[in-house]
């Protein structure tokens, strides 16, 4: 329900009606009168509204299907049933008892004075009965939509994931496409990165913006540790930048260089303890020449 202002005349009965009034379960009497206080009242007018918008989505979303042919057999015996004996009693149970004679029905009894003047026909339980079934079972159906709300929006943030995650992963294809573009590639900088034992575990390249790492062989640092590139140069080696290595799979890193830019003879790779760069390196993990 809104916020809205709701008049003195709505009480909680009038949400039962309004959810009658939408199914059509309400007597001419119920109808008449609360067909005057929906005039009135937009409480009850959009408790009407989200009844029959509810109804409407439930209905579209049903595929359609042919009842069993022996279900129509089943529904006309049971109303011939209930039609002869009044009380609902399945006939077949009846089949070989003995069939008395009816006896001469008792002459009514007569209505007082009191009873004759009464003006208040009280309401048929069945019908009752039956608009509150109603009402229940849009309540049922509510609760229902409401949980099919929540699951799709969970299968809404698992696809949204799902599609960032896809996104990510093809911007990370992309990057490892383009250095290896650009190292072969006359003029542009490149080194392959080797470990101490002589596996391939990185490329380098500089097109002039700065070195990148290609890295595909080397374990993930942990949150005190950092990767360090460093330019070699005159046998000195100048840290150029630090980058982290978050996973197994090839992975670019920029390197940002606070360095001067100078022909390196080759570069290496060593991992650090702390976030920063040392002075030189502390364990060097891959290396490799400038290749031509």
């Amino acid at each position: 329900m809104s916020d809205q202002a709701v008049p003195d005349s709505h009480t909680g009965a009038h949400d039962a009606l309004a959810v009658g009034w939408a199914l059509h379960t309400l007597d001419h009497e119920e109808e008449a009168d609360f067909a005057a206080h929906l005039e009135t009242c937009p409480t009850c007018r959009q408790t009407v509204d989200e009844t029959l918008e509810t109804l409407g989505e439930l209905a579209e979303a049903v595929v359609p299907a042919s009842p069993p042919r022996h279900l129509r057999r089943r529904l006309l015996d049971a109303a011939a049933a209930e039609s002869v004996s009044g009380e609902g009693v399945d006939l077949p149970e009846l089949a070989g008892a003995p069939v008395a004679e009816p006896a001469a029905p008792e002459p009514a009894p007569q209505p007082t004075a009191e009873e004759r003047e009464a003006t208040v026909v009280p309401l048929s339980p069945r019908r009752r009965a039956s608009r509150w079934l109603a009402v229940a079972a849009v309540a049922l159906v509510v609760a229902a939509v409401g949980g099919l709300a929540v699951a799709n929006q969970s299968l809404r943030t698992e696809r949204d994931n799902a599609a960032a995650a896809a996104a990510a992963q093809a911007e990370r294809d992309a990057a490892v496409v383009d250095v290896l573009r650009d190292a072969g590639t006359p003029g542009v900088t490149h080194a392959t990165l080797a470990s101490p034992d002589g596996a391939l575990v990185g490329l380098v390249v500089d097109d002039g913006t700065g070195p990148r790492v290609l890295t595909s062989g080397l374990g993930a640092n942990g949150e005190n540790e950092i990767y360090v590139l460093w330019g070699l140069a005159d046998g000195t080696p100048r840290p150029l930048g630090t980058f982290d290595v978050t996973q197994q799979t090839p992975t670019v890193s920029s390197v940002p260089s606070t360095a001067a830019a100078v022909p390196f003879a080759g570069f290496a790779v060593s991992i650090e303890p702390g976030r920063t760069a040392p002075a030189s390196p502390t364990r060097v993990v891959a290396s490799g020449q400038v290749g031509t």
